[in-house]
């Protein structure tokens, strides 16, 4: 396999998901979906320990990193979806498993 640089229309592409869709918090996860926080730290790809420190108060809370709200929000748009999940994206999830 050669490398090749990107073509407009995939550069194109780049551009409109960058920001596309905008971060969701697990505040805004939970008001959709009734998953525990061990599930929700392996949705956003962190401990349940790190899960758990989002949710409290005081010096010792802490905030989701951006890669964590937008893990968020693309299994919120995917899940809705899971019937209809076209074979092209599964075969893309598979070959990432390699």
């Amino acid at each position: 396999m050669t490398a090749r640089y990107p073509s407009t229309d995939q550069w194109r592409l780049f551009q409109r998901y960058q920001d596309n869709p905008p971060p969701l918090s697990p505040e805004q996860f939970l008001r959709y979906w009734q998953v525990s926080y061990s599930d929700l730290a392996q949705l956003a790809g962190c401990s349940r320990s790190t899960v758990e420190h989002w949710f409290i108060q005081g010096a010792s809370r802490r905030e989701p990193t951006l890669a964590q709200r937008r893990r968020l929000v693309v299994v919120h748009r995917l899940w809705p979806h899971a019937q209809e999940v076209s074979p092209c994206l599964m075969a893309i999830c598979e070959f990432r498993k390699l």
